[in-house]
């Protein structure tokens, strides 16, 4: 049993936003997919457990794609599952933000993190400020707290809050590029299908706004790019990418998992950064 309000969800999304599967092969060149959550069975093991999708599975009015940057969106049908999902993330994403700071500010070999005031005077974006020369190698980030913690969708409000609210991530802006720490993984399987992993971790780094801007950047793997970080970069280099780190969502310890995020993020930006000057 689907239990979104349809009518009313539709209302917080824009004309960018299609669910017709043609039309999103026409830009994209590939179809939504499945999604999957990635977590621990009552042994302690790890598992992947597929779920139903609204509007993949079932029939509804899914937005599954964004015209614009060509990012997919791919919903539980089931509120519960996505209620639970959502916490997950929003309380990850404010650990990781919280401790890449104390990070930083504990390690001079990492960055120098600005927090991005809106009301700047000079009225720059926050991508265009990285450019600019007053703050080379500095890390800028959102001043960001509690449930607003990480872009994605756009704002939260009461019409999106469901749907929006899965995808928000944590953006890095450093000297003209974007660095991303998604809490969700996408990858692209055998049959050209885009599917979703919730409770694993993706990190991106895009030239510009979307990391999908110039085409679909997902791997055509979920599992972890184990030792791949330096073919992946010579690979892609002036490009966007995706990468799936070595890294846990979740652990016994939750401690240990956010000091992990963070510790491979700043070595993902920094390699990249190493052979971005070569």
């Amino acid at each position: 049993m689907v239990d979104f309000d349809v009518e009313e969800i539709m209302e917080g999304f824009t004309m960018c936003m299609t669910n017709d599967i043609d039309k999103i092969r026409e830009i994209t060149g590939y179809e939504p997919g499945k999604a999957f959550i990635y977590g621990f069975n009552e042994d302690g093991r790890v598992h992947r457990e597929c779920v139903e999708t609204y509007g993949v599975d079932t029939p509804g009015e899914p937005v599954v794609c964004a015209t614009d940057s060509k990012n997919f969106h791919i919903f539980p049908n089931s509120m519960e599952i996505t209620n639970e999902i959502l916490q997950s993330e929003a309380d990850l994403r404010l650990k990781v933000y919280n401790y890449f700071i104390e990070y930083c500010n504990n390690n001079k070999e990492t960055f120098d993190v600005i927090k991005y005031d809106p009301d700047n005077p000079d009225k720059w974006t926050k991508l265009q400020m990285s450019k600019e020369e007053n703050y080379k190698n500095k890390m800028i980030i959102d001043e960001i707290k509690g449930e607003i913690t990480g872009e994605g969708c756009g704002k939260i409000n009461r019409n999106n809050k469901v749907t929006r609210g899965l995808y928000k991530y944590l953006p890095f802006y450093f000297n003209g590029k974007i660095y991303n720490i998604n809490f969700m993984r996408f990858y692209i399987d055998k049959d050209n299908k885009v599917n979703c992993i919730f409770k694993q971790i993706q990190f991106d780094r895009t030239m510009k706004k979307y990391v999908n801007e110039d085409g679909i950047c997902y791997p055509k793997t979920y599992e972890n790019h184990v030792n791949k970080l330096d073919k992946l970069i010579q690979d892609n280099k002036g490009k966007n990418f995706c990468y799936n780190p070595p890294v846990a969502y979740e652990a016994k310890e939750d401690e240990k998992a956010v000091e992990a995020i963070v510790e491979k993020f700043v070595e993902f930006v920094k390699k990249c950064e190493e052979y971005d000057t070569k």
